[in-house]
Formats: C-alpha cells, sequence, structure tokens
C-alpha cells in the first residue's frame, strides 16, 4: 500500500509539470546604442542641464527613447510583464492593432499604468505618454566647451513654432542665453524638455546642439 501511494503521488508530480502552464514572459527594452565613454562621432538626444562658468563646460545628460522589438510586442500575451518606465508591468488586458497596442488601458486615454506602444517605420515600438517617448537616461557628463562649438536652435525665437532653417548661435551667443534664462523667473523654452540632440566629433568634443520643435513646449 505505501508503494502505491509513492507511485501515485510522483505520477501526481509529473502530470502537474507536464500540464502546468509556460512560464510568462517578460519583454525589456533593446540596448542603447550611445556608449558615454566613447563618442567620437557620434549623436544623441539630450537634455542641457546647465552650464558651469568657472569650468566653462555644459552638464550634458544623453538619453535615449525605450525601443522594443517588434516581434517580442507581438507576441505578447495576458500574463506577460513588459519592463518599462523603471518598473515591470503585468499583463492584465492586451488591444492589438497594426501599429498599436495598449496595455492595461483605463477608462480615458494614457491612464495611470496603462502602456501604449506605436510601431515604427522599422517594425520595432516605442512606448508613449501623449505627444512625447518615454526615455532612458544614457548618462550625464560635463562637456567642455569649444569655440567652435554651434547651437542651432530650430524654434522661432517668440512663440516657438517650428522652423525650416535653423538660428545659429555661437558658443559664446549660447552661454550667455544659458544664464540668462537661468536667472530669468519668465517662461522659456529651455533645452532639457526632450527637445535637444548633441552632435560630437572625431575627438569625442561636443560639437552643435540642435533644439528642435516639440509640441509640447
Amino acid at each position: 500500500m505505501k508503494k502505491l501511494s509513492i507511485t501515485f503521488f510522483l505520477l501526481l508530480s509529473l502530470l502537474a509539470a507536464v500540464c502546468s502552464p509556460a512560464s510568462a514572459d517578460v519583454i525589456t527594452a533593446m540596448a542603447i546604442e550611445v556608449n558615454p565613454e566613447h563618442l567620437e562621432k557620434t549623436a544623441s538626444y539630450a537634455r542641457i542641464l546647465g552650464y558651469n562658468p568657472d569650468s566653462n563646460t555644459l552638464t550634458v545628460e544623453l538619453i535615449a527613447p525605450e525601443v522594443f522589438r517588434g516581434d517580442e510586442v507581438e507576441a505578447l500575451e495576458v500574463g506577460d510583464s513588459i519592463f518599462t518606465r523603471g518598473e515591470e508591468v503585468a499583463i492584465q488586458t492586451i488591444k492589438k492593432e497594426w501599429d498599436y497596442v495598449v496595455i492595461n488601458e483605463g477608462d480615458y486615454d494614457f491612464a495611470e499604468g496603462a502602456v501604449h506602444l506605436f510601431k515604427e517605420f522599422d517594425d520595432n515600438y516605442r512606448p508613449m505618454i501623449h505627444d512625447d517617448f518615454i526615455w532612458r537616461s544614457v548618462g550625464i557628463i560635463d562637456c567642455p566647451i569649444t569655440d567652435s562649438l554651434l547651437f542651432l536652435d530650430y524654434t522661432g525665437k517668440e512663440f516657438g513654432e517650428p522652423l525650416e532653417l535653423p538660428f545659429v548661435h555661437t558658443a559664446q551667443e549660447l552661454t550667455e542665453q544659458l544664464l540668462e534664462e537661468k536667472a530669468s523667473e519668465a517662461y522659456t523654452i529651455g533645452l532639457s524638455c526632450n527637445n535637444v540632440y548633441v552632435v560630437f566629433d572625431a575627438e569625442g568634443n561636443l560639437a552643435t546642439i540642435h533644439r528642435f520643435y516639440v509640441p509640447w513646449q
């Protein structure tokens, strides 16, 4: 009788292992290509956090949008998870359209806890909140200001409207503007609201700063 009980228990354990559902998948964003240790001949989205007059440097935060592989997003099911905005989100509901995936859809657009993923031209997906991407910080660096540094501003001076060709500013004009905006209490567009990309030259020095139009400015 004891042997029969042991055999029965082993059979139940085997059936449970065979019949149990597969472990849930957790997808994460693709690796970021920008390496803050090697910036030679690279470009990156950025936030200009401030100007340091004592050292004549800019504090630059390199950022990159979260991007998820298209095949991984399209394979997601209820019970899986997605790691975004620094946390793991368990998928309770999922709605898929040809270029749009909504996870845990709420009672209104971009409700708390929901994840909205939009397909890009490369068939990968980017999560968004309203008109902006979800950004990841790559690193914060201090960049020496060279005499050849240029600030190319694609936003209008009065209303921040998009421009076809930019205003071209020298390094000195840029630093004067940063100091003026810091001292001013008036609203300014700024260079830290996900509206900038930077370009580094062959030696890894900051060469140009580009401010582009964003609808929330």
